[in-house]
């Protein structure tokens, strides 16, 4: 119990320890005296205090004691030396205990001295209350090597600090703690809707101040490709998504697993053969994920049109890691610099691709039409097929055009499906096909090149077919109740779409039409789709590049009692966070490729020959008439950008437009455009 006139040590929070004597004590707290005689101090609380000596009555020697000094760092070693020598080390010592251990009869400065350095910065001891314990030489190296291994992080940290104030390229692979945050914290930074309210770390926020980050999106993507975490010309969006990360590995072993398998599945042995029906697989020469193919079958009662689709849940199990990663990314993401896919290429451009000459499994809808192009007829089955033909969109141009007699399925495939169109378009559909523009990264050095999609027969031709698919199975989950992503376009606004009839047919009528329509949207119940001119739509033909695809196929297949692990199909209130999350990922696809394809722009105007211009073009509509700001499409480009307004003009209108300003570091494009 402390009282009056003892010698104690004081150790409050974040102070260092000294020597005092107690004036008096009340209520849990002590006064200490003032060495100097004055006053004494404000009042501490008891358990702030250890004992050193009570019973003092010689002033020589407390005064002695208050001015000791801690011990020497050898003395310290010699009494840690002492200690463990001893029969019990372990045994705890009290202070006088501890004093003995350097001298036989120690005084009262000796305590005091002692105290100060057991308190003090050391290893040797560990303090519990008043007992006193000697380390093991074992505790204490693996002592000295954390406090290393932490001197040697906080050199890091810095270093990395340094590096970033710096701008220079950092090692984004190391597993250092301070470059995994300092990612996540730059990751959340690029996705952030307003980067300035995003807490940051002191010490990174002061080095990205010094690194000239001035909290614009810009900024951010100039300052991320000095660090090394985005690429010359990639979308800021990109960075901290799921396309930019690997595929873990749990979903690399399965692939594995997959391809070095016999390859065989559950039902296989069911499955409606049609490899004896031709079919054509159309697209990009480039392309690596092929998911669909088309035929025509010969009846008596009428030709059927087959659409065949990629079968992935034939290896692809629910909840299995490569469907848990494809739910993760949403969709194979394309950007100017090539594709990163939804699922791994191994898989998604080997086994699950509808590849020609091969036996393949796949899940094929028949369907048949009408006089009028109405569907008549929808049949679905897990089929075999063999793909006929593998053609670029320019081959089967010609197939379709010299519609040669010995082979003439695509000339008639091409027929019904422009009858299919126009009962589209009778029923409110709107046709706006068009030339688009596309830059892509070829060869070795990435050189950016500009690429133009023509609304040829046979880009038509698919299209119209993966339309037919999505009606024809909507249709038939509909009229089953089947909950499914189905896609709906609630109804345009009326003034609007009048309006856009007083241009004639072409692309300043549908930009107004366009800015009329309503966004459309996913629901498990089926709605009109007001562009596509249908009563319900969903989306069915790319399950290995879309996960809401994917979710289609599931469904139907738990319909049919055909999905391994045998499961019923979810309902409505199972389905639609599921969906929730796809369309979540779907508008940050759309994001980081609109994002991509500007910075593409921005850097082929800036580093090619394309000059300043001037480029023939046409004034579509108004975005801001009040400060002459509009959409025009350039025509040697095949886009629509927004370019300011020189003078007098109207919609529909010829324009000279050039380039008065670019610079992709700042993601700055300015177009002016005068009239013809």
């Amino acid at each position: 119990m402390l009282k009056s006139g003892d010698l104690v040590g004081h150790l409050a929070a974040n102070r260092s320890a000294r020597l005092a004597l107690i004036q008096d004590v009340l209520k849990g707290k002590a006064r200490l005296a003032d060495p100097s005689g004055g006053a004494g101090s404000k009042p501490v609380a008891v358990r702030e205090l250890s004992l050193i000596s009570s019973g003092l009555d010689d002033a020589g020697s407390i005064r002695h004691a208050l001015q000791a000094m801690p011990l020497p760092r050898t003395l310290l070693a010699t009494a840690w030396q002492e200690a463990t020598a001893r029969s019990e080390p372990e045994q705890p010592l009290d202070l006088a205990e501890f004093c003995r251990l350097l001298r036989a009869e120690p005084d009262l400065a000796d305590r005091a001295s002692a105290w100060l350095s057991l308190m003090g910065p050391q290893d040797l001891f560990r303090l519990r209350k008043e007992e006193i314990i000697p380390r093991s030489a074992a505790e204490l190296r693996l002592m000295r090597r954390e406090r290393r291994l932490k001197q040697l992080r906080e050199q890091r940290d810095r270093h990395v600090l340094e590096q970033l104030a710096q701008r220079q390229s950092l090692d984004w692979g190391q597993d250092e703690p301070l470059i995994q945050h300092l990612r996540q914290q730059l990751e959340r930074l690029a996705v952030a809707d307003d980067p300035k309210a995003i807490a940051l770390d002191e010490d990174i926020n002061g080095a990205l101040n010094t690194a000239g980050y001035d909290g614009s999106a810009t900024s951010l993507q100039s300052l991320l490709m000095d660090l090394g975490l985005l690429q010359q010309g990639q979308p800021l969006a990109l960075l901290g998504s799921a396309w930019q990360q690997g595929f873990p590995a749990d979903c690399l072993q399965q692939v594995k697993e997959l391809l070095t398998s016999e390859l065989t599945a559950p039902g296989d042995e069911s499955r409606q053969d049609l490899s004896a029906l031709p079919c054509f697989a159309i697209d990009s020469a480039d392309t690596r994920e092929v998911d669909d193919a088309i035929g025509i079958e010969r009846r008596s009662e009428g030709d059927r049109i087959w659409v065949h689709i990629a079968d992935p849940h034939r290896l692809i199990a629910p909840g299995s890691p490569l469907d848990q990663e494809a739910r993760r990314r949403g969709s194979t993401l394309y950007l100017s610099s090539g594709l990163q896919p939804m699922l791994p290429l191994e898989l998604a451009a080997g086994p699950l691709s509808l590849l020609p000459g091969r036996r393949q499994a796949a899940i094929s809808v028949a369907i048949g039409l009408d006089q009028n192009g109405a569907i008549s007829l929808v049949q679905s089955c897990r089929s075999w097929i063999k793909v006929s033909y593998r053609l670029s969109y320019e081959d089967a141009d010609d197939l379709i055009e010299l519609a040669p007699p010995e082979d003439p399925d695509l000339a008639d495939l091409h027929g019904l499906m422009q009858q299919r169109r126009l009962w589209r378009q009778a029923q409110g559909g709107l046709l706006m096909d068009q030339a688009e523009g596309r830059l892509f990264r070829k060869g070795e050095t990435a050189e950016l090149q500009l690429e133009v999609s023509e609304p040829s027969p046979a880009r038509l031709l698919v299209a119209e077919a993966m339309v037919l698919a999505g009606a024809a199975m909507a249709q038939w989950c509909s009229e089953h109740d089947l909950a499914m992503p189905f896609r709906g376009q609630p109804g345009a606004e009326p003034e609007r779409m009048e309006a856009a009839l007083r241009f004639e047919d072409g692309p300043v009528r549908w930009a107004h039409q366009r800015g009329a329509l309503s966004r459309s949207r996913t629901s498990c119940v089926a709605e009109p789709h007001q562009s596509l001119g249908l009563q319900a739509y969903l989306q069915w033909t790319s399950p290995i590049r879309r996960y809401g695809d994917l979710l289609a196929h599931r469904q139907w297949l738990a319909q049919m009692g055909l999905l391994h692990p045998s499961s019923p199909p979810l309902s409505a209130e199972q389905l639609t966070p599921l969906l929730e999350r796809s369309d979540q990922l779907n508008r940050e696809a759309s994001l980081i490729a609109r994002q991509d394809q500007r910075q593409a722009l921005l850097q082929w105007l800036f580093e090619s020959q394309q000059g300043k211009g001037p480029f023939q073009s046409l004034l579509l509509r108004w975005l801001r008439e009040d400060l002459q700001l509009a959409l025009v499409r350039v025509d040697a480009w095949a886009m629509d950008l927004p370019a300011r307004i020189e003078g007098n003009a109207e919609p529909g209108q010829a324009l000279q437009l050039v380039v008065t300003d670019v610079n992709p570091a700042e993601d700055l494009l300015r177009l002016t455009a005068t009239p013809c």
